[in-house]
């Protein structure tokens, strides 16, 4: 899996942090959420496809926050900034502990 995710960590970061600088309804909130809880579900089982696919639905939603029109709305919860950045720590931690087990094998 850490292979396969490894063409989408920068663009899971670009879309988890274009999603949460928006200003959307409560009901838009709850969507993002759903979708971040699907990625982190996907992580979990190591389900490739279902990770790619809740982050496009998620950049689906960032897509309609950044067409032209006046924001109205709320900024995201505690909650949802949490989920964002525990996701960006799985995908970036895969990195990190690669790189800690060629450290040990060198030793």
């Amino acid at each position: 899996m850490q292979a396969e995710l490894s063409g989408l960590r920068q663009v899971a970061g670009e879309i988890l942090e274009t999603a949460v600088r928006g200003r959307l309804t409560p009901e838009d909130w709850e969507r993002v959420e759903g979708f971040l809880a699907a990625m982190s579900g996907a992580l979990d089982r190591g389900d490739h496809d279902g990770f790619r696919q809740a982050l496009f639905r998620l950049e689906d939603t960032v897509t309609v926050m950044r067409a032209p029109r006046k924001l109205t709305g709320e900024g995201p919860s505690e909650r949802i900034l949490e989920r964002k950045a525990l996701i960006q720590d799985r995908l970036g931690g895969d990195d990190r502990e690669s790189e800690r087990t060629e450290d040990q094998d060198e030793q």
